[in-house]
This record gives structure tokens, sequence and C-alpha cells, in this order.
């Protein structure tokens, strides 16, 4: 017997385990396929033994779902008629509105299972589709009490799972698949943004050897670098994310972020909500990109070396998007809007980082000064007095949806966060008295 398949048996015992001590009516499985049908679906006998013990799973009532064999041709079609697959994908399941997708080459992909959104964007999720099985299930006896409720414990006062809970989830699933792309990189976020930086970078590190072509564990780390004060290192990871991104707005956002890192000008690192979408829009004559820069009097040969080089990152990010500088001008206007100050002076800095002369962000300046102003007198408002509906909304979701703004002029509902498996967001209840999760996006 090979050890791959030694492993995914004793896998196959754990999770029978699991599912045997997991509250009742809280999972439903299927019977284990025929031989005939394992034979039939051309997948690798090994990987062929979690449909030949379960024929189908429905994990905490919707929130997971492995397909039965039956029903992988269907679901693979219809998402490559919608545009979502690669060649050799072959859909297996679901979390959410995201597709749980087997890949032709899990070396290239960084992992065996992938995630794919709605858009197309794909997450390197699991190591091994059993390993991912026994990690949810490990994430839902955490989340879940004996009666199959959500545990008390775990969500603050606005709903929201605290980032101690998002955490706990987190590292239980990397305790059951220490090899998940996607959930490391889920944790390296919320170290960073805790201000763990070391943490998140040692995370990071540990994702990149398994996942080296991971757009956004290149882009997570530049920001975890940022606030390190390591701006070289910064715009190094910047360019890597930047040379990996297929989508043109996603590089020109990388190629933003590495510009303003060179300038440091930023003191922390950014958000890290959802890539920017490329604009098809002509630039006006103010977004031009930036024509190379005079000499300086005293200027050193290294500041003058800098320049050039935040020169060129400009126009390149230009290039991909040209509309890039109204773009974040609407998403400082948001931000004000908000009464988000962080967000605000970020999303001002990154515009103006590219494209310094932008007279719509240059008059937005005193705003965003005047909200900074204001910002440690909202602060000390107490929780209970407090009359913004948004006060107590999840840091996360709130940069998440800056920088969606700033891809895309048109703001759009937030229905999910990076940091958390949850969208950062409690499930909503089912029809079924259960919760589930049903956000449109999950972006890493």
């Amino acid at each position: 017997m090979s050890e791959e398949r030694r492993r995914v048996l004793n896998n196959l015992d754990r999770i029978e385990d699991r599912l045997r001590d997991a509250p009742e009516g809280l999972h439903d499985v299927g019977g284990p396929a025929s031989e005939q049908a394992l034979a039939a679906s051309g997948i690798d006998p090994d990987l062929a033994l979690l449909w030949g013990t379960y024929d189908g799973l429905d994990l905490a009532g919707g929130e997971a779902r492995l397909y039965p064999l039956a029903d992988h041709a269907g679901a693979t079609e219809a998402a490559a008629e919608d545009g979502r697959l690669r060649p050799g994908d072959r859909v297996i399941g679901e979390r959410g509105r995201d597709l749980l997708v087997l890949v032709a080459d899990p070396h290239a992909e960084g992992a065996d299972v992938v995630l794919v959104e709605e858009d197309g964007e794909r997450l390197p999720c699991a190591s091994s589709i059993d390993r991912l099985v026994l990690a949810l299930l490990g994430e839902f006896s955490v989340l879940f009490d004996e009666d199959g409720e959500y545990q008390s414990d775990l969500f603050g006062d606005d709903g929201e799972l605290t980032p101690a809970a998002e955490r706990r989830l987190l590292r239980r699933h990397l305790d059951l698949d220490p090899d998940a792309p996607l959930a490391r990189f889920r944790l390296a976020q919320s170290l960073r943004r805790a201000g763990e930086l070391r943490g998140a970078a040692q995370e990071l590190r540990q994702l990149l050897r398994r996942a080296p072509e991971f757009v956004w564990g290149h882009l997570e780390l530049g920001r975890v670098r940022q606030g390190e004060g390591k701006l070289g290192d910064a715009v190094a990871a910047f360019r890597k994310a930047a040379e990996r991104a297929t989508e043109p707005g996603l590089r020109a956002h990388c190629l933003a972020l590495a510009c303003l890192a060179l300038s440091g000008k930023s003191e922390r690192p950014g958000p890290s909500g959802q890539a920017p979408k490329d604009m098809s829009e002509a630039p006006g004559p103010s977004e031009q990109a930036p024509k190379d820069m005079p000499e300086k009097p005293g200027l050193s040969r290294q500041d003058a070396k800098a320049d050039a080089e935040r020169a060129a990152l400009a126009a390149a990010a230009l290039t991909h998007n040209p509309m890039f500088a109204a773009a974040q001008e609407a998403a400082v206007r948001d931000a004000l809007e908000r009464e988000d100050a962080a967000a605000a002076a970020e999303q001002l800095a990154l515009g103006l980082a590219v494209v310094p002369g932008h007279l719509g962000l240059l008059t937005l300046r005193p705003a965003v000064a005047e909200l900074a102003a204001r910002a440690p007198e909202t602060a000390e408002i107490d929780d209970d007095e407090a009359d913004d509906p948004d006060a107590d909304v999840d840091p996360a979701l709130r940069e998440d949806d800056a920088e969606r703004v700033a891809a895309r002029a048109a703001p759009e509902p937030d229905t999910g966060s990076a940091s958390s498996p949850y969208g950062g967001q409690k499930p909503a209840r089912s029809s079924g008295d259960r919760r589930s999760r049903r956000p449109a996006r999950s972006r890493g």
C-alpha cells in the first residue's frame, strides 16, 4: 500500500470519528459510491477513496458541500459555460457561492483543491480533498455547540466573529491541513491587522513555499514589510505580486502599492480587500503618466534613482489601469462619507503616489485632514452613545470595502472579507433554522 493511500485511509477514519461525534443533524452524508461509478469517474484512485466512503457530504447545514460523483459533470459544465474554469478543472463541491475545484496542475496552483469565486478568481485552498473535509469538520467543531447552535463566545455584540475566534478557526483548520494556503493567508492577514507583523511574516513565508505563484500572498507580504519599515523588501514583494497578476487592474494596484512603499509615505500596511478591476475608460487629462522627473538641486544619487523608479512604477500602473486615480478618488470620497479617517488617508496617499498632480485627489486633502483631526475625538465616544450604525463594523470589512470602491468608481454592497472564512460576518439563518454563509465573495 502506498504512503498516499495509507494517509487518505487514516484521514477517512478521522473524518468518520468527527461525523459520529458531531451534533445530530449538523452534517448529512451519502452512502459509498459504487465501484462502477468510481471507475467511470476518472478520479485518481487514492482521491476517489473519499467518494468510495461518502458519495456526497453536506456539512454544517450547507456551509460546505462535496457533490456526489453523479453531479460532477453537470457542475463542471455549468461553471465552464460561466467562464469560471480552466482546462482540466473538475468541480467537486462548493463553499457558499464559491466552487471547490480539483485542478489539473496542483504544483502550479499551489494546492490540489482551489476555491473559484464567482468572477473566476482562483484561491489555492487545500492540499488534498480528504484534508479539506477534515479541516472543515475541525472548524465546525469550534463553531457549533453540542446542540448544533453557534457558540456564543465567537461573536461580538455586532454579530461579527471576534479576531480571537477568527484565529482560533484558522489555526484549527491548519492543525488538520498544515499546507492549506488560503487558511494560512487569512491567518497572516489577521495577524498583520492586529499589528503582529513578525508572526504574519512567518505565516507568509510558509505559505509562499507551498504556493509561490499566489499573487495575494506576495501582496500581503509587501504590506507586512511595509508595516515593518522594510520598504525595499515591500517594493520587491509588490513587484512580485504584479508580475504574477494576470488581471490588469490587480497588476496596476500592486504597482501602485510598490510606488507608495518606495515613496516612504505610508506608515502602516494597507487594506487587503478585493482586487481592483480593470477600467476600460480612457484616461482624463489629469491622469496621464508622470513625465520624467527633473533633476533637483542637492538630490543624492540614491534619491534620484528612487524618484526615477517611482516614476516608472507610476507610469506602469497607469498603463495597466488608466482610471486608477479616478477610482482612488471615489474610494476617498466613500471613506469620507463613512468617516473612516484611516481609509481616507490611505486611499488618498495611494492615488497621489501614482498621480501626484491629480486635481480631484488634491481637492480632497483638506477634508481628509479635517476628518483625521476629528478622529481622536470620535474614538472617545462611548459605544452605547454612538449613533453611527457602522461604528461596530469589523475594521477588516471597512478596509475591504474601501479598496473595492477604489477599484470601481461605483461601490457595491460588501458581502465578504478576506480575513474570515465566513466573510467576517455571522452567517444568516437558513430556512432550517440553521445559519448558512452565502456571501457573494470571500476574497483573499
